[in-house]
């Protein structure tokens, strides 16, 4: 009776000591060879409005920023009925030429328009969508937009504080 305990224990503890290597195998490998990448979405923040104007500060392309925008919560178009669609948080703010006030007016009395510009973009699209496109040219498409809207001059930048998708 006592060899066929020392016999048990000796499997049980072999078996579990696969297991344990197993795990351990297919969680470096995991890792090593997975497409998921940790830092795939990972965003590299904006610099800060005031990181922005101390750069050219006297300079002849100096600029000021517009930060009067709070965050903006938008919900993002879905594709089917069974899906629930994702909500886009952005805290907007814009770079334009230092001392033009006259611009500066025309932001602040188009907030409500630029505002609804921001909405209707990203309403327009799903979060796949969105993210596919990437950070830079969701920008650059925002700025077209704004711009042609705008009479006064224009806005250099869009900068986000906040670009967050959540599910």
């Amino acid at each position: 009776m006592k060899l066929k305990l020392e016999t048990v224990n000796k499997f049980l503890s072999l078996t579990a000591a696969l297991i344990g290597i197993a795990i351990v195998t297919v969680t470096i490998t995991a890792f090593a060879v997975a497409k998921g990448n940790p830092k795939k979405n990972y965003r590299h923040a904006d610099p800060d409005p005031k990181t922005v104007t101390n750069m050219n500060k006297g300079k002849e392309d100096a600029v000021d920023a517009f930060t009067d925008f709070s965050q903006i919560r938008i919900q993002t178009r879905v594709e089917s009925e069974k899906e629930e669609p994702a909500v886009v948080v952005v805290s907007p703010w814009f770079s334009y030429p230092a001392g033009d006030k006259a611009l500066f007016e025309e932001l602040s009395q188009k907030e409500r328009q630029i505002k609804s510009i921001f909405i209707n973009y990203f309403s327009s699209f799903t979060a796949k969508e969105l993210l596919s496109k990437g950070e830079y040219s969701v920008k650059e498409e925002l700025l077209e937009k704004i711009n042609s809207q705008l009479v006064m001059g224009k806005v250099r930048s869009l900068y986000f504080n906040d670009y967050i998708f959540i599910d």
